[in-house]
């Protein structure tokens, strides 16, 4: 699948997500952010696994993803509590990799 096709189709179904949403591939370069990600100041040109401290990183599943063509998750500690990570690999074009945390920077009311 073409790469401009694929950057916008993430920004149609992501842009509005309430948490920071990134496409990546297994080099870990992002290579579109949704508008939550660029209010934080994440962007494309620069890896994912460059954002915040390096330990932060133990235990990423993009190459599982990747490697394995499904989507995986994990449960962390947030700042609300439980959060949980994913690495989904876009349908049609595996290369690519949706990757975001749910809880990590929204609190969802119950």
């Amino acid at each position: 699948m073409d790469e401009q096709k694929v950057i916008e189709s993430f920004h149609m179904m992501w842009d509005n997500f309430p948490d920071p949403v990134m496409l990546i591939k297994k080099s870990r370069d992002i290579y579109a952010v949704n508008k939550k990600a660029a209010s934080l100041g994440l962007t494309t040109g620069i890896k994912c696994s460059s954002i915040g401290a390096p330990e932060k990183h133990k235990g990423c599943l993009c190459n599982q993803a990747a490697d394995n063509k499904e989507a995986a998750y994990k449960a962390y500690e947030g700042p609300f509590g439980k959060a949980y990570g994913f690495w989904i690999p876009v349908a049609g074009a595996e290369e690519y990799i949706i990757h975001f945390g749910v809880g990590s920077t929204f609190e969802y009311p119950m």
